[in-house]
């Protein structure tokens, strides 16, 4: 029953959140930084699935308990980008990215 336990867990915490996604509540994708554009930050998961996040000022960006500046990320860093979801008086989605966390580079295999 453990093994089963930790195998749903596991399953909903590495399927991806947008599919689970509903409104008023914070999301999070954990990844590495794969691409970085301006205010474009695309996140590659564990299991290969890129998604893309656009950053605002509101944005906080912290590495451990201190903060940090956009520039500060890096293709290579892993992250965790929590998100807020809601709709507006339209109808329209959309997503709020209020933090991101940056966490340690993925080291690279140099040939």
């Amino acid at each position: 029953m453990t093994r089963l336990f930790a195998l749903a867990l596991a399953a909903v915490l590495v399927a991806p959140p947008l599919v689970f996604a509903h409104e008023g509540h914070a999301h999070k994708v954990m990844g590495t930084v794969s691409t970085i554009h301006e205010n474009h930050l695309e996140v590659k998961t564990k299991d290969g699935k890129v998604s893309t996040h656009v950053l605002d000022p509101k944005t906080k960006i912290l590495r451990g308990k201190a903060a940090a500046k956009l520039a500060d990320i890096k293709p290579g860093d892993r992250v965790v980008v929590t998100f807020v979801q809601s709709k507006d008086k339209a109808g329209k989605e959309i997503v709020s990215v209020t933090q991101v966390d940056l966490g340690t580079r993925v080291a690279t295999t140099q040939k």
